[in-house]
C-alpha cells in the first residue's frame, strides 16, 4: 500500500463521535501532531488535513460511517481534494443510505454477501485454530456450525469465542443441538455479546424495539411486510407525527433495518418495496432472547417454553393455539398482545374457542391460519383491541359485536367463509378503523340519514362488492384517507361504474385493484394520485383502459391479468404512461400491440 500510494491513513468511527476527533485521527497518520493543532477546531482541523492533502497522492479508510450527515459534513467542507492524481477515499458502512450517497456510480459500491461455505470455515479455523492444525472429527462439526451462521462474519466471530475455549468433540455436539434455542440458558451465551453491544450502540433507539418484535417469528419464516408494519402501529412502537402517517413512518424503520443488513429481503413489490422478509437466525435469537429478560415478548414452541421472572406483556406461540388455552396460564389475564404461527404438522380437527374474558387486556390478537371454531359475544369486552387477524376458512360466522369495537384499527378476515351481504352498521363507529381486509361478496353497509360519520383514518379497503350505496359512499367522501381499494364485481356492472365514475373524490387513492367484469367510465375521472392499478377477469375493451389510464401522472404499476382487457390493438400513444415503470400482462385477449414514440419511457 506505501509503494503505490504516498500518503495512506486509517480511521475508525466509533458510535458516539466528534468531527473533531476523527479529523484529528486521520492526521495523526499522515503527519506529526503538535501542540497547535490540538487547539484548533473542527474548520481549521478540516482546513489543514485539506492543505496538506493538496497535490499529493493520497488513501484514506474512514471505517464504520453509519450517519449520512457525517459524509455529508465532509463533502461540504470538501475535506479530500479530488484532482485526478489517483488518490482514493474508502469508506465502510452497513448503511445502504450512506453508501450511495456518498458513491458517484453504483459500480463503485462494493457489496459485502454473506460468506459462502468455504470462507465461513476458513474464517472460523483461523479464529479457533490459531496453527492451523484440525481434526477431521471438529471440522465436519464445526462446518455443521458455521452454516448456522447463515454467511455473517459477525456470528462467527462471535461463536469462535465460545468454542475456542473448550476443544472436545462432545462440547462442540453439545452447541451443535443448542445453538438454536441457546437462548434455554440462564446466562448470556458469549456469543451474544458483540450482539447486545451492537444493538445498543449502533441500532437507533427508535429501531430496537421494532428489531426485538421480529423475534416473535418462526426460524426462518418469510415475514409479509405489511402485516409487520400494521403491528408495529397496533403496538405504537411507531405513531403518526405531523402530517406523516405512522405507516409511512413505519415503511422507512423497515428500509433502516435493511440498510443495517438486521434483515434480509426474500420478495420484493412490483414497485420495487419490500413485499417478504427474513431475519438472520443469529439476530432473531438475539432478539428471543432479549425480549424475554425484559418481559418485551415471550416465545412458546412445541419443544420449548422460555421462561422468565418477568410476566410478559406479548407471547407468541409456534405450536397450537389450545395448547396454551387449556394450561390456564396464569399470566394470560396480564397479555396484551397473542400472536400465533400454527404447526402445519399438528392435528387441531377440534379447533378452539375464542373466550375474551381470559385476557381482558388484549391489543392485539392474531391467531394466524389456527383453527377457529367460535368467536365469543364476549369479544365487546374486548375495548382495548386494536388488531385482530382470523385465517382459517373454517370460520364462518362472526359476532355483530365484533364491529362495535372503539379503538379497533387493523380487521383482518379475509381468508375466512364469514358472509356478511352487508356489514353491521355499527362498523360507522370504528373511528379508529386503518385497514378493512374482508372475504368476498361483502358489501358496505348504509348510514342512518342522522349519521355522518366518516372513517378518517381508513387506509385500506379490501375487498368489497360495489352498489350503489358504495358510490354514494365514495361521493359524500366516507373514507378522506383511503390508499388502497380492492373491488370485487357482482352481476350489475353499473354498480362499479358508478364507484369508480366518483373516485376523483378520493385524493389520496394509490393502489385500485378491479376483479370480475366491468364497465369503465368516461376518461378522466380516476385520481390523479394512483401510482398502482390492477385488472383481473375485467373483459374491457382495451381501448377503454387505454384512454383512462395512459396519462395518469404518478401511475408506476400497471397489471392486466387474466382476460382484463380485449380487443383486436392495444395501443400506447406517443409519451404515454410517463412514470411506468413496472407493466405485467397475462392472458390478455390482444392480437396487435403498438407502442408510439416515448410510450412507457422510464419502464425498468
Amino acid at each position: 500500500m506505501s509503494k503505490q500510494f504516498e500518503h495512506p491513513a486509517w480511521a475508525f468511527v466509533p458510535s458516539i463521535y466528534s468531527m473533531r476527533g476523527l479529523l484529528l485521527d486521520i492526521l495523526k497518520d499522515l503527519m506529526p501532531i503538535g501542540e497547535e493543532t490540538l487547539k484548533l477546531d473542527d474548520v481549521r482541523l478540516a482546513q489543514k488535513l485539506r492543505n496538506f492533502l493538496q497535490g499529493k497522492k493520497y488513501l484514506v479508510v474512514i471505517d464504520g460511517v453509519e450517519e449520512t450527515q457525517l459524509w455529508e459534513t465532509l463533502r461540504k467542507e470538501k475535506v479530500f481534494p479530488n484532482e485526478n492524481h489517483g488518490s482514493r477515499l474508502l469508506l465502510t458502512t452497513r448503511s445502504t443510505r450512506v453508501a450511495s450517497l456518498a458513491s458517484s456510480s453504483r459500480d463503485h459500491v462494493h457489496k459485502m454477501d454473506p460468506l459462502d461455505e468455504t470462507s465461513r470455515w476458513t474464517l472460523l479455523k483461523k479464529l479457533v485454530f490459531k496453527d492451523g492444525s484440525c481434526s477431521p472429527e471438529l471440522e465436519h462439526l464445526g462446518k455443521q456450525i458455521t452454516t448456522k451462521c447463515d454467511g455473517l462474519p459477525l456470528a462467527i466471530v462471535s461463536l469462535a469465542s465460545l468454542l475456542d475455549r473448550d476443544k472436545r468433540y462432545g462440547q462442540w455436539v453439545d452447541i451443535i443441538r443448542n445453538v438454536s434455542w441457546y437462548l434455554n440458558q440462564q446466562d448470556s451465551p458469549p456469543c451474544f455479546g458483540i450482539l447486545d453491544l451492537t444493538y445498543h450502540t449502533t441500532i437507533p433507539e427508535h429501531l430496537r424495539k421494532c428489531l426485538l418484535y421480529l423475534g416473535a417469528y418462526p426460524s426462518g419464516s418469510e415475514i409479509l411486510a405489511r402485516q409487520v408494519i400494521n403491528l408495529w402501529v397496533a403496538e405504537e412502537l411507531v405513531k403518526d407525527e405531523g402530517r406523516s402517517k405512522a405507516e409511512e413512518i413505519a415503511w422507512r424503520y423497515l428500509e433502516d433495518l435493511f440498510s443495517l443488513s438486521l434483515i434480509e429481503v426474500a420478495r420484493k413489490r412490483s414497485d420495487g418495496g419490500i413485499r417478504k422478509f427474513r431475519i438472520h437466525e443469529i439476530w432473531r435469537m438475539f432478539c428471543v432472547l432479549k425480549s424475554e429478560r425484559t418481559g418485551f415478548l415471550q416465545v412458546h414452541t412445541k419443544f420449548v417454553s422460555h421462561s422468565s421472572n418477568k410476566t410478559p406483556w406479548r407471547l407468541s406461540i409456534h405450536h397450537e393455539l389450545r395448547c396454551i388455552l387449556s394450561n390456564n396460564q396464569g399470566y394470560l389475564p396480564d397479555i396484551c398482545t397473542l400472536l400465533c404461527f400454527h404447526d402445519r404438522d399438528s392435528h387441531d380437527s377440534k379447533g378452539s374457542k375464542l373466550d375474551f374474558d381470559r385476557s381482558p387486556c388484549l391489543t392485539v390478537l392474531d391467531v394466524g391460519s389456527t383453527r377457529v371454531s367460535k368467536v365469543d359475544e364476549n369479544i365487546k369486552r374486548s375495548c382495548l383491541l386494536k388488531y385482530l387477524k382470523l385465517n382459517h376458512p373454517s370460520l364462518n360466522r362472526l359476532p355483530r359485536t365484533l364491529f362495535s369495537l372503539p379503538n379497533l384499527q387493523t380487521l383482518d378476515i379475509k381468508n375466512t367463509c364469514v358472509m356478511f351481504p352487508y356489514l353491521p352498521s355499527g362498523i360507522w363507529g370504528m373511528q379508529n378503523l386503518r385497514h378493512l381486509l374482508l372475504p368476498l361478496y361483502t358489501m358496505l353497509p348504509k348510514r342512518s340519514d342522522q349519521s355522518r360519520k366518516c372513517l378518517w383514518h381508513l387506509q385500506t379497503l379490501s375487498t368489497i362488492t360495489p352498489d350503489g350505496n358504495t358510490a354514494a359512499l365514495i361521493f359524500h367522501s366516507r373514507f378522506p384517507s383511503l390508499i388502497k381499494l380492492s373491488l370485487n364485481n357482482s352481476q350489475e356492472m353499473e354498480n362499479t361504474k358508478r364507484c369508480l365514475e366518483r373516485l376523483y373524490k378520493l385524493g389520496c387513492l394509490q393502489k385500485l385493484k378491479i376483479i370480475n367484469r366491468a364497465v369503465f367510465p368516461v376518461p378522466r375521472t380516476f385520481p390523479t394520485s394512483l401510482v398502482k392499478v390492477s385488472l383481473v377477469k375485467t373483459d374491457l375493451a382495451a381501448d377503454d383502459v387505454m384512454r383512462m389510464l395512459e396519462y395518469l401522472d404518478h401511475l408506476q404499476v400497471l397489471k392486466l391479468l387474466k382476460r382484463s382487457i380485449r380487443g383486436p390493438e392495444l395501443e400506447m400513444k406517443p409519451n404515454s404512461f410517463p412514470q411506468l415503470r413496472f407493466l405485467f400482462m397475462e392472458e390478455i385477449l390482444v392480437k396487435t400491440w403498438r407502442m408510439g414514440d416515448g410510450a412507457m419511457g422510464i419502464l425498468e
